[in-house]
Formats: structure tokens, C-alpha cells, sequence
């Protein structure tokens, strides 16, 4: 027998507002860019009040965090897919992360300037905590790092920023002096790279 206690109408209409504005807000993402999703647009599309709005999410920041939310997710399945068909090499399982990375930014250029460009002043929060812990956890396992040694999580930390440095200014539509396919080559060069200073201890 369950002791949940049902949820109040209120927290209802709450939770109601959280599922259709999270929806909403990322077609908007998908169609328009991150640039276009304003609270007072939202709240029209939903015929609520900017008030009901914020009385579910808080603040825009909030809707922000939710649409970021999917869009983790879908970058998590991205790199768990490419792991799946990778090579059992520490190194070759690292470099298929990294060209799943660099492939999902060219793929799906407005998620991942919600995730990584739009609002970068946003206050850290639990969630965006536990989505770096995990990415980098998963990059940590798939190279072969032990998960408990600071400097090994250092060093595959760095390299994730190394990583993502490249992935975001071949993604960006402003510096056209760098060529995608050129980029994405590069991965394995930067990546043996890095590991031939991985810290043994």
C-alpha cells in the first residue's frame, strides 16, 4: 500500500505548466534558437500568466535548466551509443566519445548552444552538477582511469576541455576559417596526445 499523498490541485496545475512549458520551450530552442525564448512569448503560447509562469519555474532560469535538461539527455544516449560499437582500447574508446561529441554539436547546434552557450552566468545548480559529474565519470570509466584518483579525473577533466575547446569554434557559424571535417580528424591527434602524458599515479 503506497503512503504517497496525492498531489494538492494546485501542484497539479504546477506540475502541468512544468510539462507543457518544458515542451514548448524546446520547439522554440529547435526552431528559433535559444535567443527567441522569452517568458512573456511562453506564457502566450501556454494562455497562462508570466505569473503562473514563475510560480512554476521560479524565473526564466528555471525553464532554461529544464529544456538543458533534455538536452543532456540526449547528449548522455549520443555518447553511450557511440560506446556501444567503440573498441574494448582504452584510447579508441575515448576518441569514439570525442567524435560523438564533436558529431552531436554539428547535429543539433541549438541544443548544444543551450547546453554550453547561452547563459553561462546561470548560477550551478544540483542538476548541472550531477550532468558534468556523469559526462565526466563516463569519460573517466571508458578510458580507463580509476574513477577515485583526483589527478586522473583532473586529467581526463582537462582533456574534456580540450576537447570541447575544438568541438565549440568548429561549431561555431561565425569563424569560417575552420573546416568541420578537418576538425573532427584532429580529435585523434589531440587525444593520443593527451595520453601519452596520462599520470600513472
Amino acid at each position: 500500500m503506497s503512503n504517497t499523498k496525492p498531489l494538492s490541485r494546485r501542484e497539479r496545475n504546477l506540475a502541468d505548466i512544468r510539462t507543457r512549458a518544458t515542451e514548448i520551450a524546446e520547439r522554440i530552442v529547435l526552431e528559433q534558437g535559444g535567443g527567441a525564448l522569452h517568458a512573456r512569448g511562453l506564457a502566450e503560447e501556454l494562455d497562462i500568466s508570466v505569473g503562473s509562469l514563475y510560480n512554476a519555474f521560479g524565473d526564466l532560469d528555471g525553464v532554461i535548466r529544464a529544456v538543458n535538461g533534455r538536452c543532456a539527455d540526449r547528449l548522455s544516449q549520443a555518447l553511450r551509443d557511440a560506446l556501444k560499437t567503440a573498441s574494448p582500447e582504452p584510447r579508441a574508446r575515448v576518441i569514439a566519445l570525442g567524435e560523438a561529441y564533436f558529431d552531436f554539436a554539428q547535429r543539433e547546434p541549438r541544443r548544444w548552444y543551450m547546453l554550453f552557450d547561452r547563459r553561462s552566468d546561470l548560477e550551478l545548480d544540483s542538476q548541472t552538477v550531477e550532468v558534468q559529474t556523469s559526462l565526466l565519470d563516463m569519460l573517466v570509466h571508458a578510458g580507463g582511469g580509476k574513477p577515485d584518483d583526483e589527478k586522473h579525473r583532473q586529467f581526463y577533466l582537462l582533456l574534456w576541455a580540450s576537447v570541447h575547446g575544438l568541438v565549440s569554434l568548429a561549431s561555431r557559424p561565425n569563424i569560417v576559417m575552420i573546416q568541420p571535417d578537418l576538425a573532427r580528424g584532429y580529435l585523434h591527434d589531440l587525444i593520443k596526445a593527451a595520453f601519452r602524458n596520462f599520470p600513472e599515479h
